[in-house]
């Protein structure tokens, strides 16, 4: 990207000027400490903001049983994080509102955003997401970089969005062809980050055209945000076929939301819109009938059907590839823990005295060592290389999980305590016949504190009963010197009496 031309927007006095309300505004979301009370004093003190966000939070957009009448009162019932971003929003909008200057489409940008906040806030609500409001202003701001280079680049902008008409997917290339790599999705994110806005408006506003090299952590986000931008194709592009198929693919590719699911999310979406037009008071134009749209767009559908038919199948094996990626460790290739619970959970269901569970629990002795003495990169070797000897050492049907940090565990359907202790020492032993290279090229002896448990259709009640007694026995094994087994033994003092559990007993060490 040429960074000459990026300094030359973002220093351009013809850049719009952030009110002191936002300024005060964004001073307080980037305080981690902020409270209540410092918010709702500061938003009190500007009558046209809170009067714009009370009016929001008591719209259908939010669908409140009661009437909230201060902003303490949203403060809340919607929480600290959702005022903040309303807030946000809603001082920045009104001094974007005419950014742009003469001949800028302001109609059809502010059309489109807006259809893009509200889908992206739309889809971050029906997947759960926490950041909903986050999702809407991402939406509302991402193209943000298009105000800023049709103001700052005017010999060069314009040609650009003559260029690619109404064909805004095609944009982004373009502005890279023509302007030595750069786009507005870019310079959006460098102006966000430029006025102190936080992470999470700043990183859709960047990734929300290409999602490639988006941060892990923030990747459902960034896709809500992403996929409103395709549906709002939807609604402002004439010949939307491919933009309508875009959305349903992208839905069931990203979120898993079906086809049929996808169309009345659709409709939802442009009723919201109607509603947030009246808030936000922008200039969109008449909002055509959504039936219409899906009319004109489904059209176009039936000559790309057989496209649709290729694009399913490889929808089917990226859904597959994303499930295995939610299931496994990153690092170790072993399962995480959120695969642990789940088949903990399903496996002791199925468990009994015929047919038991047996779980090992194991910690890398002294993981700290490696990292302080030999590097981050060594421990991680240490710890590729522990799951290597436990999937190959594990038997058929068993789950290999990376627990957390140096914390290892070995699922065993359908084995006895007797016979999982004997694993236990085989990977014991395994653990320590297989030393690691550092990166200097040092030889270091791995070894590891092994606990075992069993449920054979008695003494545990949960799954996560088990799970514990291994861990205790992981304890015992530590506090025995380390490197050895020690296996957890509940005995009955009576019968009729509660399941007593005993020490762990010690195995081979």
């Amino acid at each position: 990207m040429n960074q000459q031309l990026l300094d030359r927007v973002l220093k351009s006095p013809r850049l719009p000027s952030l009110p002191a309300i936002a300024i005060e505004v964004i001073d307080l979301v980037q305080q981690k400490d902020v409270n209540i009370k410092q918010i709702a004093h500061t938003i009190s003190h500007d009558p046209a903001l809170s009067s714009k966000i009370l009016k929001t939070v008591n719209s259908s957009f939010y669908g409140q049983a009661h009437s909230i009448a201060t902003i303490s009162h949203a403060l809340v019932v919607l929480g600290l994080n959702s005022v903040k971003t309303l807030a946000l929003g809603f001082s920045l909008v009104p001094n974007l509102r005419d950014s742009g200057g003469a001949g800028f489409d302001h109609v059809g940008f502010w059309r489109r955003s807006l259809y893009s906040a509200v889908a992206a806030k739309t889809m971050a609500k029906q997947i759960g997401l926490v950041q909903q409001e986050e999702a809407f202003f991402g939406g509302l701001l991402q193209d943000l970089g298009m105000l800023a280079m049709y103001q700052t680049l005017p010999d060069d902008y314009p040609a650009i969005l003559a260029q690619i008409k109404d064909q805004h997917r095609n944009l982004w290339q373009a502005e890279r062809a023509k302007l030595d790599g750069m786009d507005h999705a870019m310079v959006g994110a460098a102006l966000a980050e430029s006025w102190n806005l936080p992470p999470l408006l700043v990183k859709p506003v960047l990734h929300h055209e290409d999602i490639t090299g988006a941060p892990e952590e923030l990747l459902p986000l960034i896709r809500c945000v992403a996929l409103g931008a395709r549906l709002a194709d939807v609604f402002v592009i004439e010949s939307n076929g491919g933009a309508l198929e875009t959305y349903y693919n992208l839905s069931q590719e990203w979120f898993n939301i079906p086809r049929e699911q996808a169309e009345g999310l659709f409709r939802a979406i442009h009723a919201t819109t109607v509603e947030m037009k009246r808030l936000f008071d922008l200039p969109t134009g008449d909002l055509e009938n959504p039936d219409e749209i899906l009319s004109r767009a489904n059209e176009t559908l039936q000559n790309i059907s057989l496209q649709q038919s290729i694009q399913t199948t490889q929808l089917q094996q990226e859904n597959q590839e994303l499930a295995q990626k939610a299931t496994t460790d990153s690092l170790t290739g072993a399962s995480n823990r959120g695969r642990f619970n789940e088949f903990i959970a399903e496996q002791f269901e199925k468990a009994s005295q015929l047919e038991p569970l047996s779980i090992l629990f194991m910690d890398v002795d002294h993981f700290k060592k490696f990292n302080d003495t030999y590097g981050h990169q060594t421990g991680d070797r240490v710890l590729v290389e522990v799951a290597s000897v436990l999937k190959g050492a594990a038997p058929k049907g068993a789950l290999v999980a990376r627990y957390g940090g140096e914390e290892f565990s070995v699922i065993v359907p359908r084995m006895t305590r007797v016979d999982a202790a004997a694993l236990a020492e085989k990977i014991r032993g395994l653990i320590q016949s297989n030393p690691v290279s550092s990166e200097d090229g040092q030889t270091l002896h791995v070894t590891m504190s092994i606990g075992v448990a069993a449920y054979e259709g008695a003494f545990f009640a949960r799954p996560e009963q088990v799970v514990k007694a291994a861990d205790q026995a992981v304890y015992a094994a530590k506090k025995s010197g380390r490197n050895c087994v020690r296996v957890f033994a509940p005995r009955v003092a009576n019968p009729g009496a509660t399941p007593t559990p005993q020490p762990p007993q010690q195995r081979v060490a």
